[in-house]
């Protein structure tokens, strides 16, 4: 009986863990060398390009809500901090209406002259998903786990 309700514990906790927050494969934190061996089709790149604080050391072609876009994974000193989804921009507004769909009304939208920033959370995946779009046909989404103490339940009116 112990054995049993040790196993159901064990269950329940690696189903609300935070650690198991990720992205199709990938694990926050995990090392270059790490994602290379767990997410097919990850490739490497020479002299990636820096953003906050992050560097970029792989790619791969995905296809997410439908659309097909190159995911580039971001690394800084403690493993992977985020992932970004670009997105050509014809297919920026299908991104929006899928991402409507799935999450329903965003966290938050910080709509700038030339830039709007629209912030989703995922609380199942202890995601963040935030979209950069603007007229200059930018449209990229940047996936990264949520801030800790920060459940981003309640979305923005």
């Amino acid at each position: 009986m112990k054995t049993v309700v040790a196993a159901l514990c064990l269950a329940m906790a690696a189903i609300a863990s935070p650690a198991a927050a990720d992205w199709e494969g990938a694990r926050w934190g995990m090392s270059v060398d790490e994602a290379h061996a767990a997410i097919p089709g990850l490739r490497p790149v020479r002299h990636g390009i820096r953003l906050s604080d992050a560097r970029k050391h792989s790619v791969r072609d995905v296809v997410f809500m439908g659309i097909e876009a190159e995911a580039s994974y971001f690394y800084d000193e403690t493993g992977l901090a985020f992932v970004r989804l670009d997105v050509p921009f014809r297919q920026c507004q299908a991104l929006v209406e899928g991402l409507l769909t799935r999450y329903g009304p965003p966290l938050e939208v910080d709509d700038q002259l030339l830039l709007k920033l629209i912030t989703w959370d995922d609380a199942a995946e202890g995601n963040r998903l935030v979209l950069m779009h603007s007229a200059a046909e930018i449209c990229n989404l940047r996936i990264t786990s949520l801030p800790s103490g920060e459940p981003g339940t309640e979305p923005s009116t």
